[in-house]
């Protein structure tokens, strides 16, 4: 029954990861994209004295998507801000129960910011706000949109985050079990 339980989980915990493995790589080539735009517009500027502001703005546009979605994964990874010196010290258990008291708190967390960026996001999308310079980019709710975005993904990957610690102390807990009953049954089994 346990570790049907736990089976159940494992698959949870992939199936809440997937979305941020797909964010990361929708990330990653926003960041090659921001990379291109950079060099485009530092050669249009440079070599053929010309620019856009529209392009100068999807520079930043493209900032949005690779810092609020990649914060999921770069937690998904473990390449997150932690207080290492602290964290490598405790023992591994110590270190569970941070990540998983972590784990909630950020899921809390992320949850109050997408419920209250919601009305942020309407209004912008109410108004079509876009770029108030002449040039500019159209649909500015579009790029105000990856804040509930992001942060429900960080939410997905937080409750990821403690379903895998809980699965850790679940597995321990199993191999615990089946290590006392394999050590009675060694000490009860009279050779013959």
């Amino acid at each position: 029954m346990v570790t049907r339980n736990l089976h159940i989980l494992e698959r949870l915990e992939f199936g809440l990861s997937l979305p941020v493995e797909w964010a990361g790589r929708f990330a990653s080539w926003c960041g090659l994209a921001l990379v291109l735009v950079v060099a485009g517009n530092v050669f249009a500027r440079y070599l053929f004295n010309a620019g856009s502001v529209g392009i100068q703005e999807l520079e930043w546009h493209l900032v949005s998507p690779i810092a609020l979605i990649g914060m999921s994964y770069a937690m998904r990874k473990g390449e997150h801000v932690r207080v290492d010196f602290l964290y490598d010290r405790m023992s591994e258990s110590g270190k569970q129960i941070v990540d998983l008291f972590s784990a909630l708190l950020m899921a809390a967390f992320s949850v109050i910011i997408v419920v209250l960026s919601m009305s942020y996001i309407e209004h912008s999308f109410s108004l079509m706000e876009g770029s108030p310079d002449p040039g500019g980019l159209p649909y500015r709710w579009v790029l105000k949109a990856f804040i509930p975005l992001g942060f429900g993904l960080l939410a997905l990957q937080s409750v990821s985050q403690a379903l895998s610690v809980v699965l850790h102390f679940g597995h321990a807990a199993v191999s615990a079990r089946e290590a006392r009953r394999q050590h009675v049954e060694h000490s009860t089994h009279v050779p013959g």
